[in-house]
Parts: C-alpha cells; sequence; structure tokens
C-alpha cells in the first residue's frame, strides 16, 4: 500500500524520496536483531521497521560488557544488539529501526547529525500525536549510566523530565543502522504511518519482508544472535 508524503516541518523536506514500512509481528530478540541485520545488507531503499517481542527482553549495546551488567538485570532473555548504546528493557515500549542503505546519500548523513535529525522527526511526531512537549535533550539534560531509559544522551527524546526515545546505532559499508526504543508514552497504530510520512516523500507498507531477508534473517539468527558467544563475547560462526 502506498500513501503519499507530507513535509517534516521544523526539519525541512522529508529525508527520503522512498521508504519501506515494515509493520513487522513478534518475534524473539534473537530474530528481531537478525531482521534488522538482514534488511541493512538486502534492501536498496531505506526501511523503517516496527516490531514486537514474544517475552519481556533485554538488549545490550553491542560493547557493553555482560558480566559488568549481569546482576542488575532483571531475569529476562538478553541480546546483544549489533548497535551501540546502552541496556534496553523491553516489555512495553514501541521498538522500530530506520534503515539505511549505502546507495542513498542520507546513509552519508554524519552519526551525531543522523542522531539528531531522526530523533527530531520523532519528537515532532509524537508531539503531532497527543503528546506534547517532546523534545531534543541537551547537554545539561545528559545522565551517564549503563542503562538507556535512566540516561538522557544529547539528542534523545524527553517530555519533562523523562526520557521516551533513544537509539543505537551502526554504521559502515552496508550503511547506516538505527535501532530504537520509545517508552513511557502510548502509541496508536497510526502513529507509525504518520511518522513515516514524514520520513520521505512516498511510502510502501508491507507486512513480510521479502524472502531473500527472510533466509538471511534465519541464517544470522542461528549463526550470530542466538549463540552464548555473540552475547558473552560477539563471537559468531559467520563465514565458518
Amino acid at each position: 500500500m502506498m500513501i503519499p508524503g507530507e513535509c517534516n516541518k521544523s526539519f525541512g523536506e522529508p529525508f527520503f524520496n522512498q521508504l519501506i514500512l515494515h509493520l513487522d509481528g513478534t518475534h524473539a530478540g534473537p530474530m528481531n536483531m537478525a531482521v534488522d541485520q538482514a534488511w541493512l545488507e538486502h534492501s536498496t531503499v531505506p526501511v523503517l521497521r516496527i516490531y514486537t517481542w514474544d517475552q519481556p527482553t533485554v538488549t545490550l549495546g553491542y560493547a557493553q560488557s555482560l558480566p559488568k551488567l549481569q546482576d542488575a538485570l532483571p531475569g529476562w532473555p538478553v541480546v546483544r544488539r549489533w548497535t551501540g548504546g546502552g541496556v534496553v528493557l523491553h516489555q512495553e515500549d514501541y521498538t522500530y529501526s530506520v534503515i539505511v542503505p549505502p546507495a542513498d546519500p542520507w546513509s552519508e548523513t554524519t552519526a551525531l547529525e543522523s542522531y539528531r535529525r531522526i530523533h527530531g522527526s520523532l519528537a515532532e511526531a509524537l508531539s503531532a500525536n497527543d503528546h506534547p512537549g517532546c523534545r531534543l535533550a541537551l547537554q545539561e539534560d545528559v545522565i551517564e549510566a549503563p542503562f538507556c531509559f535512566v540516561a538522557p544522551a544529547v539528542h534523545d527524546v524527553i517530555r519533562g523530565t523523562s526520557k521516551v526515545a533513544g537509539a543505537g546505532q551502526r554504521r559502515g559499508k552496508l550503511g547506516l543502522l538505527h535501532q530504537g526504543s520509545v517508552q513511557q508514552v502510548i502509541l496508536s497504530p497510526e502513529f507509525w504511518p504518520q511518522w513515516a510520512s514524514r520520513l520521505a516523500k512516498e511510502v510502501l507498507i508491507v507486512n513480510t519482508a521479502p524472502q531473500p531477508v527472510m533466509t538471511r534473517a534465519i541464517e544470522l539468527e542461528q549463526k550470530r544472535y542466538s549463540l552464548p558467544q555473540w552475547l558473552a563475547e560477539r563471537d559468531d560462526l559467520i563465514g565458518r
């Protein structure tokens, strides 16, 4: 289904000419991480993927140490992300990913600027959908802590004193992967198409990823994200 885009007000024109809005279903943690990476490897146009978790799940940032954090974590399944950032507790949150292939010029946007622009657009969309007062965090709002939603970083989305959106990024020859979580607000299903229309001039809505993406996701789930050595040491079986 195609929907036309609308101009992103404070952030100028929509970022992308075309965008795939993937309204995905519910998966276990390893598969959720695998689908994001598979989209990054295969998509030729930007993707906004929305997904949920089959049970409460913890995600760790790529560089975080599980042994150092273990005692502070709830007894939920834990999976390591391919992106940076802190610990995120996925229970009643809304989870999304923005995936930008290297063929799109927007993938060259610097890390800080891409973070600012994605979260700025998200803050505007939240404010326009019954959550007024959402804004980007400033330096004076920053808190240093390993748990993402008690530690606003510059350009996270906050509302009053509460952090409502944060994310981790990975960028390289495959493009840009921005994995985000929205918490402490209630969103209707219509929110995501409305935000997508701010991000792109033309949005294609799909409920199922293409077969090559899912085939690769299954391989990544088995050879990386479900492995104890990936969680503990960032080691995997890719290429073996």
